[in-house]
């Protein structure tokens, strides 16, 4: 029996690992296609939220931190230090949305919470290492915003904010939608490991 339980343990965590690896995937696919196109959002997160909302906080966490690892090495070293926002945001979305209901107001308003701390690290690694990033819109934005009241670090907090609360909603609608269609063994490992 023990035997039995341990080789179940085993293959869902492979499914675990699998899904993981598929949500960097998408993270990496999505990142270059904003980075190619110059896009005002980033793209990077569809992956992430996926992660989050499948297998929860640490899941979420994970795939953030290895695919701005592997986008950084691949072309946008931004990525290597923005990926600790992605990081917090994986860890936020998996306390929000796993196992919770996703109707759409909700996906509204948790988003903002997913992206309010998130936007403010960015907005810090942004200003103090960077003061720019590599979207070319986002870069002409805050520095505009930085000539105002706001200075460089609320322009960056504030289009940080903006851009990502969009590109988060985009993800987490995205994500929602899939998840409704997928098997609830897809999902539900605490329940089938228990078994």
């Amino acid at each position: 029996m023990r035997l039995k339980m341990e080789r179940m343990k085993m293959k869902y965590n492979v499914k675990k690992l699998t899904i993981i690896a598929a949500a960097v995937a998408i993270n990496i696919v999505g990142s270059k296609i904003a980075l190619v196109l110059s896009l005002p959002i980033f793209l990077d997160s569809i992956g992430t939220m996926l992660a989050a909302f499948t297998l929860g906080p640490v899941a979420g966490g994970l795939t953030a931190l290895v695919g701005g690892l592997i986008c950084g090495v691949t072309g946008d070293v931004y990525a290597i230090y923005f990926s600790l926002s992605g990081v917090l945001m994986g860890v936020i979305a998996g306390f929000l949305f796993r196992n919770k209901k996703k109707d759409p107001v909700s996906i509204l308003w948790k988003t903002f919470f997913v992206v309010l701390p998130a936007s403010m690290l960015s907005a810090c690694i942004e200003t103090f290492l960077f003061g720019i990033t590599s979207a070319v819109f986002t870069t002409f934005v805050v520095q505009a915003l930085s000539q105002t009241a706001l200075k460089l670090f609320g322009g960056a907090f504030l289009t940080q904010l903006v851009t990502d609360y969009v590109d988060k909603l985009v993800a987490n609608f995205l994500v929602a939608a899939c998840v409704k269609v997928l098997p609830s063994g897809f999902i539900d490992y605490k329940t089938r490991t228990a078994e």
